[in-house]
């Protein structure tokens, strides 16, 4: 199957708003951990 250069760039695009989502959501998930212990004090 042949892609067209829009294609290649959509796919491009999407791969890093899908890795840089997947970082957003690893942040969240530690800052939650930190905030944990800190409120049980």
């Amino acid at each position: 199957m042949l892609l067209s250069v829009t294609d290649k760039i959509m796919i491009r695009k999407r791969a890093l708003i899908e890795s840089v989502n997947d970082e957003l959501k690893n942040i969240a998930q530690i800052e939650n951990l930190d905030a944990i212990p800190l409120n049980e004090i």
